[in-house]
């Protein structure tokens, strides 16, 4: 069985977690394949079997241009998709939404899992000495059981793809997944805090022009000539402020000399 493992990553725990599922997938029944959505083209997915796809948690809710993306999505050979999100506080309504979107584009969602990761936003303000950056660093990521309780469904499920019994399998949307009011809350101050922090980014005096950041953007939106210039489509994945080798991109004042996360294991380098 082939099965596509697609998400997006800004600072690396999305890739984590996709690396932690095929790590603990990966047997002769299994022939895995895991790409980061960007680097991957959509009308490939029909080529497979089954899909599981990860994506961030910002403000209770999947991304914007994520949600963009899944509305041309091309369904599998079997149109069966396991969803996964990392999330700092709430998965909120991200699941919900996750699910209706794919049912919408034909899919059968037959499991998921949430899975709390530190918050790269939130890091980047963080002074690198602080006790919360210490206790952060020494989390042991080695199990993630929200994940092992997935690994264990898709193991389940799909050895009844090809009986076409997964239907009985299917996830409906329920009020357990989200809370609905502590979502809106967040999704409204998330707007406001979002267009404020587009405009704050900015290369200070340590940059030496590499252009990684304009390599490994996902939006496209870095371009470096005589100075680093930040455009209007930035996904703040915070992704150019951790991999920064000089830790020279800021935003505003407030994350100069601070911490930089470059995922659970310290070593995530985004394809270039």
């Amino acid at each position: 069985m082939k099965i596509l493992i697609l998400y997006f990553s800004g600072t690396g725990n999305t890739e984590f977690v996709a690396q932690y599922i095929k790590k603990h997938l990966s047997c002769d029944m299994f022939d895995i394949e895991l790409f980061p959505l960007e680097l991957f083209k959509s009308e490939n997915i029909s080529k497979y079997d089954a899909l599981i796809f990860g994506f961030p948690v910002y403000a209770c809710d999947i991304p914007v241009f994520i949600q963009e993306y899944l509305k041309y999505i091309p369904t599998t050979k079997t149109k069966s998709v396991f969803i996964f999100c990392t999330k700092a506080l709430s998965s909120g309504t991200s699941l919900k939404h996750a699910i209706e979107i794919f049912k919408k584009a034909g899919y059968n969602p037959l499991g998921y899992a949430d899975v709390k990761m530190p918050g790269s936003d939130g890091l980047a303000f963080l002074k690198k000495d602080s006790s919360m950056a210490h206790k952060i660093i020494n989390i042991d990521f080695s199990t993630l059981e929200g994940v092992d309780i997935l690994v264990n469904r898709i193991k389940e499920v799909t050895k009844y793809l090809e009986n076409d019994e997964v239907e009985r399998f299917c996830l409906n949307v329920n009020s357990n997944i989200a809370n609905s009011f502590f979502s809106s809350i967040l999704k409204k101050a998330f707007i406001v805090m979002e267009g404020w922090l587009k405009r704050k980014f900015w290369a200070d005096r340590n940059c030496i022009k590499c252009k990684k950041c304009e390599r490994i953007c996902p939006a496209n939106n870095i371009k470096v000539n005589d100075k680093v210039s930040f455009g209007s489509n930035c996904y703040l994945c915070m992704r150019c402020v951790h991999q920064c080798p000089m830790e020279a991109i800021q935003i505003g004042k407030k994350t100069v000399g601070k911490f930089r996360w470059r995922g659970p294991l310290g070593t995530y380098n985004p394809k270039q």
